[in-house]
């Protein structure tokens, strides 16, 4: 049950990602950004009352999804790589 939570936390974010258009820069941004998963863990922990006012409510369980690890930054790396060749 708590994978099906997960999954749905992602798609939420990939949708909103999309929605934005900014599938590319996202990507970009991931990749480089899996080896520092854990600092950005951290970081996140410490800035979340300013991100959740910046991002809305909504994308929070989300973004603290995603940082949980390196796989989950993957996930949603495929997730919007779907996304992004359903649309060409």
């Amino acid at each position: 049950m708590a994978g099906d939570s997960s999954a749905q936390s992602l798609e939420a974010l990939a949708d909103s990602i999309r929605d934005r258009g900014v599938v590319e820069p996202t990507i970009f941004f991931l990749e480089l950004s899996k080896p520092l998963v854990g600092c950005m863990r951290e970081l996140y922990g410490m800035s979340e009352p300013l991100l959740r006012t910046l991002l809305g409510r909504s994308l929070s369980p989300a973004i603290r999804e995603l940082l949980s690890s390196a796989d989950q930054v993957e996930k949603l790396i495929v997730i919007l790589e779907s996304k992004r060749a359903s649309r060409a």
